[in-house]
C-alpha cells in the first residue's frame, strides 16, 4: 500500500531475545498502542519470553480508569497478560508530571518483579527525543545531556528499552488507525503549562526552518558518539591520575589534571565530587566548568567548596575532601552512569 511504512520488528526487538520476561508500558495513547501492536506482530513469529502489559491510572483524570481498562482489553485480545495499576495517595501541588512519572515507574517495577519481567519497553519516539534535546539545550546541558535518551536506561529500578526512538509518531498513529483502535487522549499532552509541551508546540515552526525531529535526533546520535569518546578518555584519566587516600579524600596531580582536555577534566572532577561529597544529584555543569578553569595550569587554589566537598591545590596536588557531616558514596564509579530519562509521558 503506497505511503505505508513497514517495520523490521526482528531487528527492532532483537535485544529482547533471551530475556526472562518483557513488560510493556502502555498508556492507551497512540504511541504506546502502536508499540503493543508491533510487539504482537514480532511475537507472532518468534518464541518469546512472557509479555506483560502495564497501564497506570495516576488518579489525576476520571477518564484514566476507563483508558486502563481499554488497554487491558486490547492486550488480552493480543494474547498478553495485562495489569491495570493505580497511583493512590495524595498528589503534590507542584511538579505533578515528574511525580507521576516516578510513581508510574515504581508501580511498574513492582509489577515486573512479581511477574518475573526484567525489561520494560516504552514508546518514546523521534519527536520525544527531539523535545528532550531542545529542553536540555535550553537548560545549558553539555554533551552528556545533549545525547538525549538512550535506547537502554534505568528509571526507578526499571531497565528501560526504547525501541522507537527513530520512528516518526505519524507512522505510529498510522499503525493504530489501520488496526481500528481509538487511542486515549490525555489533555495534559497539550497543556502549555508544561515545558515539554511548549517545545512540542514549537516543533512545526522549527521544522519549517529545517530543524525537524529527524535532524535533532541525528544531532543527539552524534552527541552520543562524542560522549562515548569523552567517557573513554575520562576512564583512562581516572585510572592514571586519581588517588583515594581514604573514603573521604581524593587527590589529583595538578599539572596532569590541568593538561586534560576540558570536557575530560570536567567529567572527571564531577565524578570525584559525586563520590567524595556523596551528592548523587547531577552536578551543575557551569559550576564544574568554573572549578576546572580555577584549577588551570598556572593557578593554585587556596580553597573552595562545591557539592559537599572542599577543594584546594598548592599548585602540585589538588585535594578534594568531604565536608563535615556529608556521607560519601561507597565506590568510585568506573564509568559515567547512563543519562536519566526525563520524559514525563509514555
Amino acid at each position: 500500500m503506497p505511503g505505508v511504512v513497514t517495520f523490521d520488528t526482528d531487528r527492532m526487538f532483537a535485544p529482547l531475545l533471551g530475556r526472562r520476561g518483557i513488560g510493556l508500558a502502555v498508556s492507551g495513547g497512540a504511541d504506546s498502542l502502536a508499540l503493543m501492536l508491533l510487539v504482537a506482530e514480532w511475537a507472532s513469529h518468534h518464541p518469546t519470553p512472557p509479555i506483560f502489559v502495564y497501564s497506570v491510572d495516576h488518579g489525576l483524570r476520571p477518564e484514566a480508569a476507563d483508558e486502563a481498562r481499554m488497554v487491558a482489553t486490547e492486550a488480552t485480545r493480543l494474547g498478553f497478560a495485562a495489569r491495570a495499576l493505580r497511583w493512590d495517595g495524595e498528589k503534590p501541588d507542584t511538579g505533578v508530571q515528574a511525580a507521576a512519572r516516578a510513581a508510574r515507574y515504581r508501580l511498574m517495577a513492582a509489577a515486573m518483579a512479581a511477574d518475573g519481567a526484567d525489561i520494560l519497553l516504552t514508546a518514546h519516539h523521534l519527536n520525544d527525543q527531539a523535545e528532550t534535546v531542545l529542553m536540555r539545550l535550553a537548560h545549558g546541558s553539555g554533551i552528556e545531556g545533549l545525547r538525549g535518551m538512550d535506547r537502554l536506561g534505568f528509571a526507578e529500578g526499571c531497565l528501560l528499552f526504547r525501541p522507537l526512538l527513530d520512528v516518526d509518531p505519524a507512522d505510529l498513529r498510522a499503525i493504530v488507525d489501520r488496526a481500528g483502535l481509538i487511542p486515549a487522549d490525555d489533555p495534559s499532552n497539550r497543556d502549555s503549562d508544561y515545558e515539554r509541551v511548549r517545545w512540542r508546540q514549537e516543533l512545526p515552526q522549527l521544522a519549517a526552518l529545517g530543524l525537524d525531529g529527524r535532524r535533532l535526533a541525528t544531532f543527539a546520535l552524534r552527541m552520543n558518539e562524542l560522549d562515548d569518546l569523552v567517557t573513554i578518555d575520562t576512564d583512562t584519566a581516572q585510572v592514571r591520575l586519581l588517588r583515594l587516600p581514604s573514603a573521604s579524600e581524593a587527590a589529583l596531580p595538578h599539572a596532569d589534571f590541568s593538561a586534560l582536555p576540558r570536557p575530560v577534566a570536567v567529567r572527571l572532577i564531577g565524578r570525584v565530587l559525586g563520590t567524595i561529597g556523596g551528592d548523587r544529584k547531577p552536578h551543575a555543569l557551569g559550576a564544574l566548568e568554573t572549578l576546572c578553569d580555577r584549577l588551570g595550569p598556572v593557578a593554585a587554589l587556596k580553597r573552595t567548596s562545591l557539592h559537599g566537598c572542599l577543594i584546594a591545590s598548592d599548585g602540585t596536588t589538588i585535594t578534594i575532601r568531604r565536608e563535615t557531616g556529608r556521607r560519601g558514596a561507597a565506590v568510585m564509579p568506573e564509568a559515567t552512569e547512563a543519562v536519566g530519562d526525563n520524559v514525563t509521558r509514555n
